[in-house]
């Protein structure tokens, strides 16, 4: 049976784009952001479910969104994002697929350069416009530049099934990387959920970053680097369009890293949450008390110290 969670993820993000471009309430537009991220990380939503006030009942619903959920489901619409769509041109709201354009810079370049295509944009980067705009640096207008050159577009949520062959490669390549002691991939990805946004892979040991970098980069030609130092290397592969972060993590952060980045928020939240009712600082460094490590080199150690029972990660919700 179908789940709608993944449209509804798009849909109440769209909601939120839209009315960020029209300038409207920043409590309604984070309203329908925060639904659409409980809605995508919540238990599944199908007709067999699908009742209003079911709905209302759900993490982050409201009555109005709620309306609108069971609008989607009979109807395949939702009336209000209909009209929405209508007050944005459509070339102004594909601009949204650019990488390193958000709502507001979309509607800066909108407003003030009467910027509606991906062709004005080209033509105002290359003739120094967006130049005088605030928050538009050289370096943000290269990129952009770049990302259209190449077709890119912003990163999506993709199946797990079709991501698994990239990160089985991706891991096997460094596990061969000397100095490597674990890898693991984190995230939605280790929780098993049906979708999957970032590869998040952390991994520990004391291997030759730069090296690492090189035999990654070997296998997968066809990409953009992100960010290359020390502790993270990242960088999106195509033509798959997903982002990779790899985190070299050190022993003694081990557990705590994996608890940080496997999530989810709500689950990381109620951890920091009983941490600090303990006078303690959780992190994805460790576990702290008066500025003093407790722990951190398992995820069950920092458990058993908070007193809680360890969740296998497909259960954190």
């Amino acid at each position: 049976m179908k789940s709608y969670n993944e449209d509804f993820y798009r849909l109440f993000n769209e909601f939120a784009d839209l009315l960020a471009l029209l300038n409207e309430n920043s409590f309604k537009i984070r309203a329908y952001r925060e639904a659409a991220r409980r809605l995508k990380e919540g238990e599944p939503i199908t007709k067999r479910n699908c009742n209003k006030e079911n709905f209302k009942k759900l993490p982050g619903v409201g009555e109005n969104i709620a309306n609108k959920m069971a609008e989607y489901i009979k109807t395949g619409k939702i009336g209000a994002l209909e009209k929405l769509r209508k007050q944005v041109p459509k070339p102004v709201r594909d601009m949204l697929g650019i990488p390193h354009l958000g709502p507001s810079r979309v509607r800066g370049l909108y407003i003030n350069l009467g910027i509606k295509s991906k062709k004005d944009l080209i033509r105002c980067a290359k003739n120094g416009e967006i130049d005088k705009l605030p928050g538009f640096g050289q370096k943000l207008i290269k990129q952009i530049l770049n990302a259209l050159e190449k077709g890119q577009e912003k990163k999506f949520r993709h199946a797990r099934k079709d991501v698994e062959p990239i990160a089985k490669k991706l891991t096997g390549i460094i596990k061969k990387v000397k100095g490597v002691e674990q890898v693991i991939v984190a995230g939605s990805y280790r929780r098993e959920a049906e979708t999957v946004g970032d590869l998040d892979i952390l991994v520990g040991g004391n291997p030759n970053v730069s090296g690492a970098e090189k035999k990654i980069y070997k296998n997968f030609p066809d990409h953009t680097t992100l960010a290359s130092g020390e502790t993270k290397i990242a960088f999106v592969i195509f033509p798959q369009n997903l982002q990779v972060d790899i985190r070299f993590v050190p022993e003694d952060s081990w557990g705590a890293a994996l608890l940080y980045f496997t999530g989810s928020k709500d689950y990381n939240v109620m951890m920091r949450k009983v941490a600090i009712e303990q006078g303690c600082l959780l992190n994805e460094y460790g576990l702290f008390k008066d500025g003093e490590y407790i722990a951190g080199k398992t995820e069950k150690e920092v458990c058993k110290k908070l007193g809680l029972p360890y969740k296998d990660p497909r259960n954190r919700k």
